[in-house]
């Protein structure tokens, strides 16, 4: 290998690991960015969140306005942000208008930047906007020009360099910057029904391993979040632990003698059964269970709130309240009507991480998939949810309701049973004009089991699952057994 051949880029920190691990591991030291959006994206927040983490680990940034806003009233606006530093205005960012030197022309424009810079030596070069003094300059035919002028100046200071826009993406063939630019990221917003998400998407960055397609962020008063698309991590099997013969029970006895011992730690396993069936109950236990063996769960609910979890568990004699206090279980819930699928999945595993959990319930995906308008969008997202859990070495348990009250129900009403390893299935059966439950285990990947149907109560214990029940009838299947006269 030769001594090219081993070379790397080198990366500034955006301040958002999750925008770093997008740019394929930050912004290329010494590049020249450009950050154009509609106005309004986010791009200003942005780029000034970016100068702020670099102030912080003790570099000088330079940011210029032009015409668009003045820096009294980009600080006015900044200081609403928890990033802000009044201290680091002072001694590490410095703002500087160059509206004056843009009504002087191309020359004095760039004579400005220049003398800031040699002043200042900053690793980072911010103007916002720079579209208004190229739109400016190439009234006299000066901007093209310029902006490779400004290329070559550039090159020799060793700043990382910004350069922020208002441009729609049918623009970039017109301006020079594009051109010139060793990396291009696209702000904007995108409608979704009656609602609308914020997206960015990495056009173009030289020697990078970006990931490609447009993410997700949110702005608030920490700054500009991001959530990288939803993908199953890579390799995922090749990751030891990530899913092993080891069984864990499942808390109800019943049902583990069935699986013949439990679920293999680290699998996926889906339940299905009509509502009222003992879904949510069933994911309860698995929590309980874990943590009765210190085994810390974490319990994303898009139906109940916690407080109605808490009591349909206290209808039964549990107390999770407990268990939250000593750090056992954590109940996160979401309403499927706000829900975005990067960040959903984005914020569980740091849920996941946060409480080094072993087990995990989400409860019900038929409820998530209202707020997934694309079919193969949700399909997406339980797949990686799946994966990344099997990463983490965390075994998952998800719910999902089916339509039928009565005999043969369809293996999922979402196409998604093919992603769990063990799927179970509760089921009403009519018995002397009485409705009861049963559940049998449809599949467990990998592991002998058993297929018979059993009996499934609710009471004062939970979940309890007996055999025997319909040992002598026929017909179980349909809903409407019969007595098997043979016997």
């Amino acid at each position: 290998m030769t001594a090219d051949q081993g070379k790397t880029l080198e990366f500034e920190s955006s301040g958002n690991k999750a925008l770093d691990k997008i740019l394929g591991g930050g912004l290329p030291k010494r590049s020249t960015m450009v950050i154009a959006g509609e106005p309004g994206s986010g791009k200003t927040v942005l780029t000034l969140q970016t100068l702020f983490h670099a102030a912080r680990q003790g570099k000088k940034c330079l940011y210029f306005t032009t015409l668009s806003e003045p820096a009294i009233k980009v600080i006015r606006y900044m200081q609403l942000f928890d990033f802000f530093d009044v201290d680091l205005m002072h001694q590490r960012i410095v703002f500087a208008d160059l509206g004056t030197s843009i009504r002087e022309g191309a020359e004095k424009t760039l004579s400005e930047i220049q003398a800031r810079v040699e002043e200042h030596q900053p690793a980072f070069v911010a103007i916002d906007s720079f579209r208004a003094i190229s739109e400016l300059l190439r009234e006299d035919n000066s901007g093209r020009s310029f902006v490779y002028d400004l290329a070559v100046q550039m090159a020799g200071w060793g700043a990382t360099t910004l350069l922020v826009g208002e441009y729609t993406r049918d623009e970039f063939a017109d301006f020079a910057e594009f051109a010139i630019a060793d990396g291009i990221l696209r702000m904007g917003s995108e409608r979704q029904e009656l609602t609308s998400v914020r997206e960015i998407e990495v056009l173009k960055l030289r020697g990078a391993s970006y990931s490609s397609g447009r993410h997700y962020f949110d702005i608030n008063r920490g700054g500009v979040l991001f959530y990288p698309r939803v993908s199953a991590p890579a390799e995922i099997e090749s990751q030891p632990g990530a899913m092993t013969d080891k069984r864990i029970p499942t808390g109800i006895a019943g049902l583990d003698e069935l699986l013949g011992g439990g679920v293999p730690r680290g699998s996926s396993t889906i339940v299905q059964g009509g509502t009222g069936a003992g879904k949510t109950l069933i994911g309860l236990q698995f929590l309980l269970e874990g943590a009765k063996r210190g085994e810390r769960g974490v319990l994303f609910a898009l139906e109940e709130t916690p407080d109605q979890l808490r009591s349909v568990a206290q209808s039964v004699g549990w107390n999770l309240r407990e268990l939250e206090d000593k750090g056992l279980l954590v109940i996160k819930y979401a309403s499927p009507v706000e829900l975005s699928t990067d960040r959903f999945l984005h914020e569980a595993m740091e849920a996941v991480r946060a409480l080094e959990a072993s087990r995990a319930v989400f409860d019900s995906l038929t409820t998530m998939s209202l707020g997934v308008p694309v079919e193969r969008r949700f399909k997406e997202m339980v797949y990686s949810i799946a994966k990344h859990m099997r990463g983490a070495q965390v075994s998952l348990l998800l719910t999902v309701e089916s339509e039928q009250l009565l005999g043969s129900a369809q293996l999922s009403g979402h196409g998604v049973s093919f992603i769990a390893d063990n799927l179970l299935q509760l089921r009403y059966v009519e018995i002397d004009g009485r409705l009861e439950r049963a559940i049998s285990v449809l599949k467990a990947r990998g592991i002998k089991h058993e297929s018979e149907l059993r009996s499934m109560t609710i009471g004062a214990q939970g979940v309890q699952v007996v055999k025997g029940r319909f040992k002598d009838m026929r017909g179980v299947l349909t809903g409407l057994p019969s007595r098997d006269s043979g016997r």
